[in-house]
């Protein structure tokens, strides 16, 4: 038997714009992508000052980058 090669044969693949445009960023990641921390940007959503997190599962919070987008060019 010999043994298996260590190069990998997948091809890299390109994810579609419309799929980033839906992936889901938890409060650090919109935090870094706005420049603001993340108690700022729990103060932004509590008080209607930016879109509320659409739930992702049972504790877990976020927002669709492209609701991050459109919140950048408004802030």
């Amino acid at each position: 038997m010999q043994p298996k090669s260590n190069t990998s044969h997948h091809e890299r693949v390109t994810i579609p714009a419309s799929l980033e445009e839906a992936r889901v960023l938890n409060v650090a990641q919109v935090a870094e992508f706005l420049g603001f921390s993340v108690s700022q940007v729990r103060r932004l959503y509590r008080t209607g000052r930016i879109s509320a997190p659409v739930r992702v599962g049972a504790r877990k919070l976020g927002w669709p980058m492209s609701v991050v987008r459109a919140m950048a060019r408004t802030n």
